[in-house]
């Protein structure tokens, strides 16, 4: 028994040791063998604090008390707002694209003062676009003999020769559709093959309804936002960035006959957009032949529709600093985009920090001079000068009422 008793006394005293001895380790040395938790990071305080005269315990120095007329100031909001102008420079009478000026040749005014330019960037190399192209049901539909081809024909047939014969390797090029609602059938690529099969299943697409919906869809591409992709209807709804996030050159093609049917944005509030977002629009308008043949023999209601699509679709580009081409003949589409693609390769990306402060969400005019001799005399009237007209500046009291 006492044998027993002695082996017990020293078992307990060894585990009585080993226990001691952990306890003597440092917590930090366990935890960082075990690897489970990480290493706290240092936090470096931003401002210096009075040091002590050594002794431990000692207090710093108390505050002095506040006045009673002290009061609290709100923060000072500090933002620098840059504004992005894209420019593209065509001479009147030969249509000839200046490609090769430099920041001297631009002057930049907004609500007629002028504004120092801070960013310039030239307009050769990649271009970064959205191919945007109208692809509802009604647009299918044989009336009156004449789609020969159909509306559905026509934009097929200009997006396929964009794909085939202006697209090269290092640009970015996205292909969506839309009736109710976006599609993202491509997204961006260099690959002109890639890029023309993507076009040949959009034709394909039947899963589609009568509407137009184009002031969501130029919203979507522009803004971002939620799409479906094609042939995954079921897979639901993916989020998307809009090109006005994206650095660079960037533009929309859209190829549409003009009419929106069903958006839930205006028309008003789908300008502010277009003009807001700094990206060209350049808008190919599809259906002129059907309505210079039957325009006379339409009813009023339906004549009319045609002419204000014509001219919002016009507004539109005009705002961006884009162009629209109605198209009569199918013969006419390698011109029209051999222009785009002339005018996006030529775009100058100016950028200036507006001098006027004022951020109330109020709408600010913006005007572009461009001098190409050099000789300090703008020669705007021998030009066609294509960039965005007017922007609205940022809104600190969104929620104001407004007086």
């Amino acid at each position: 028994m006492k044998s027993i008793a002695l082996i017990r006394a020293t078992i307990v005293a060894a585990l009585l040791a080993v226990l001691l001895t952990a306890s003597a380790v440092p917590r930090s040395s366990v935890v960082a063998q075990s690897g489970r938790q990480p290493e706290k990071k240092k936090v470096e305080k931003k401002t210096d604090e009075k040091k002590n005269d050594g002794k431990a315990g000692d207090p710093q120095d108390p505050m002095p008390p506040l006045p009673k007329d002290f009061k609290q100031e709100p923060p000072i909001k500090i933002s620098t707002q840059v504004v992005n102008v894209d420019v593209t420079v065509v001479d009147k009478k030969s249509g000839r694209l200046y490609n090769n000026l430099t920041k001297k040749n631009f002057t930049i005014y907004e609500d007629g003062v002028k504004q120092e330019t801070t960013n310039f960037t030239s307009g050769e190399g990649p271009m970064t676009a959205v191919l945007l192209l109208e692809n509802n049901y009604r647009n299918r539909r044989y009336t009156r003999n004449y789609f020969d081809p159909t509306f559905y024909e026509e934009i097929f047939t200009a997006a396929a020769t964009f794909a085939r014969g202006f697209v090269k390797p290092a640009d970015h090029i996205a292909l969506v559709t839309y009736s109710m609602k976006p599609k993202v059938v491509q997204d961006f690529t260099g690959d002109a093959n890639l890029l023309y099969q993507a076009v040949i299943a959009a034709s394909r697409d039947r899963l589609n309804f009568s509407e137009a919906n184009i002031y969501d869809s130029l919203s979507f591409v522009l803004l971002g936002g939620k799409a479906i992709q094609l042939f995954e209807e079921e897979a639901g709804e993916s989020q998307y960035t809009g090109l006005q996030e994206i650095e660079g050159h960037t533009a929309v093609v859209l190829v549409t006959l003009g009419i929106d049917t069903f958006s839930k944005l205006t028309y008003d509030k789908a300008m502010k957009i277009v003009a807001n977002a700094g990206v060209p629009v350049y808008i190919v308008g599809v259906g002129n032949l059907f309505f210079k043949k039957y325009g006379d023999s339409l009813p009023p209601e339906a004549r009319l529709e045609f002419l204000q699509a014509q001219n919002g679709m016009n507004t539109f580009a005009k705002l961006s600093g884009g162009a629209f081409f109605p198209m009569t003949f199918e013969s006419e589409l390698p011109s029209i985009m051999r222009s785009i693609e002339g005018m996006l390769r030529s775009q100058y990306n100016l950028g200036y920090s507006p001098t006027n402060t004022r951020r109330e969400g109020k709408e600010r005019k913006i005007k572009v001079e461009v001098d190409v001799d050099g000789d300090g005399t703008p020669d705007n009237k021998q030009l066609i000068v294509y960039c965005r007209e007017k922007y609205t500046e940022p809104d600190d009291n969104p929620t104001a009422k407004k007086k």
